[in-house]
């Protein structure tokens, strides 16, 4: 399965940039990408939670993005929809205590997945939700 977290959440900023002056909500984000406005909601909730997204109540409620996409990387949007979960882990079969490469496969891929993450993370920090607006071509 292709976890889509990360760049559901690049697009969900993107718009929150591009629309800064007016207020979104989840219902019209799940519109965009025909899906469920739950998950929509907890993409915005970890938004919220890493202070990227404001979110207001009531009627006129909404959300809209908090800084300005100058001062957002794509590592802090990256670390928020990864719920502190690598999008890239080590299958979780038994292991087979008679063969040394079963035994030994946990350390081996844990220090791949620390060097995906580190690269990643490094590459996503030079990147800003600026960079990308500047790609936006209307329509």
């Amino acid at each position: 399965m292709v976890d889509t977290r990360f760049s559901v959440s690049v697009q969900i900023m993107i718009t929150l940039a591009y629309h800064s002056d007016e207020m979104m909500n989840s219902e019209a984000l799940s519109k965009v990408f025909k899906t469920n406005p739950t998950f929509i909601r907890k993409l915005v909730s970890n938004l919220v939670e890493a202070q990227l997204v404001d979110s207001f109540r009531g009627k006129n409620g909404g959300i809209k993005i908090a800084r300005s996409p100058s001062e957002i990387s794509l590592k802090d949007i990256y670390v928020a929809s990864t719920e502190k979960k690598t999008l890239v882990s080590a299958h979780k079969k038994p292991t087979i205590k008679a063969c040394p490469v079963s035994c030994s496969m946990d350390k081996i891929f844990c220090d791949i997945v620390d060097g995906i993450e580190t690269s990643t993370k490094s590459y996503l920090s030079k990147k800003y939700l600026s960079d990308l607006l500047k790609k936006i071509s209307a329509n």
